[in-house]
């Protein structure tokens, strides 16, 4: 008798990823490197990825496409598939080498944990499945993964569920709960949809065998400055980073206007208190600002906060969730398939600011994390992303790239280009 594997649905949002790495926008993974001051116990680690299987079981599986439809099945990897230590000659070099990885989705595991080993201090490269969920669920499950580690470290129990209902992982968990008019506003939403050309792209040649993550950083002192001059103006710190990356395209290209991808998190739109699985709730809205030439920082402020404001509130990003839903529910998956590139379409350049790591619910019983940055998927030219993470108030710009040596190079001059454009203390 042929052994049943145990199988899960594929959401809509698990397929939009899987598209677009198809499609060759980004590597649809997620990633993230956290840097302590000594050794961790890798055994431990091992212990509590396989601990956080029963919350996350897609971590096991391998992701199936089969007639008309997809799902994912167990495939039977344990945490030792998906945790690995190296003790390199140049641990950047090794970090970079890891941290840049394609995973295999048909036959899993999704996750990938090099334990890179050097003079006695630990760096975790981590590389995450993004058709399992966003940025947002990452940061969580580095959350739930370090608490199952502090638990086995000082032999308390693992609370079992880990989580309330893995399952919940359908964008019906959003829709289900509003109402008929709310329905009705997300049907009947305009999105925002601008042609781009070549005066879009960022003078980036591109090398698909070369990918890298580079990152900039400022401290603390700077990141308050930041927040402080930000609040004076009655905007966000997200409204400043875009308003520098603003200044930013418009030394560079000539386009106008400037039209940008800005994620949002669909987990606004759930109950107080509602807890959902690992999942993809991330939607997208265009930000569409006139070309700054010879504008201040302020000018380019005042037209971010602007559009954000109009945004706010809005339910068009839970429009191209609900096409989605909807393709997938009523075509054939290779016909869905071929429906998703015209639904679900971002401008070519983007920002997603993550947000903070709480440094509170990251730890690793007494293990010192030095540093920490998540970043999200590695783009394919002309795709351009920057990731904003915030830890200990320190931010890091994280830039993914599938480049030559000499876009890394531009893109080093242009992302701190970027950041000379925020205010400092």
């Amino acid at each position: 008798m042929a052994i049943q594997h145990k199988v899960y649905p594929a959401e809509s949002a698990d397929i939009k990823h899987f598209v677009s790495g198809e499609k060759k926008k980004n590597d649809h993974y997620l990633h993230a490197v956290i840097r302590f001051n000594s050794q961790i116990n890798e055994q431990l680690l091992t212990q509590a990825v396989e601990a956080t299987l029963s919350a996350l079981p897609l971590l096991s599986c391998r992701y199936v496409e089969i007639d008309e439809k997809a799902y994912w099945e167990e495939a039977g990897w344990t945490g030792k598939d998906m945790v690995h230590v190296t003790i390199p000659d140049d641990a950047e070099v090794s970090i970079q080498k890891n941290l840049t990885v394609k995973l295999d989705e048909k036959t899993g595991p999704q996750l990938s944990i090099t334990i890179i080993r050097e003079n006695h201090q630990d760096t975790l490269a981590i590389v995450l499945n993004h058709m399992i969920c966003d940025g947002g669920g990452f940061k969580d499950y580095l959350y739930l993964l370090s608490d199952c580690y502090s638990k086995l470290a000082e032999h308390l129990p693992i609370p079992v569920p880990l989580i309330a209902d893995p399952s919940a992982r359908s964008i019906h968990q959003v829709f289900d709960v509003m109402n008929e008019q709310q329905l009705k506003q997300i049907k009947s939403a305009q999105l925002t949809k601008y042609e781009q050309s070549e005066k879009d792209w960022l003078p980036l040649t591109g090398d698909e065998r070369n990918p890298f993550v580079l990152t900039q950083q400022i401290d603390a002192l700077q990141f308050d400055r930041i927040k402080d001059y930000a609040k004076e103006k009655g905007a966000t710190i997200n409204d400043a980073l875009f308003a520098a990356y603003i200044c930013a395209l418009t030394d560079t290209l000539s386009a106008n206007p400037i039209v940008l991808d800005c994620p949002v998190n669909l987990r606004a739109y759930l109950p107080s208190g509602a807890q959902p699985g690992f999942c993809n709730l991330t939607s997208n809205i265009t930000c569409v600002v006139p070309n700054h030439v010879g504008a201040t920082f302020d000018e380019a402020l005042t037209s971010v906060k602007k559009v954000m404001d109009e945004e706010k509130g809005s339910l068009e990003p839970l429009r191209v969730y609900w096409d989605l839903e909807e393709a997938y529910q009523t075509h054939p998956l290779a016909k869905a398939k071929q429906i998703f590139p015209t639904i679900y379409s971002i401008p070519v350049n983007g920002m997603t600011n993550i947000g903070i790591v709480d440094e509170r619910n990251l730890k690793f019983a007494d293990l010192y994390i030095r540093d920490v940055f998540i970043s999200g998927s590695i783009k394919y030219a002309p795709y351009f992303q920057i990731a904003v993470t915030t830890f200990r108030k320190k931010m890091t710009f994280s830039t993914n790239f599938h480049g030559t040596d000499e876009d890394k190079q531009w893109l080093d001059v242009f992302v701190k280009n970027m950041i000379h454009y925020l205010p400092r203390p």
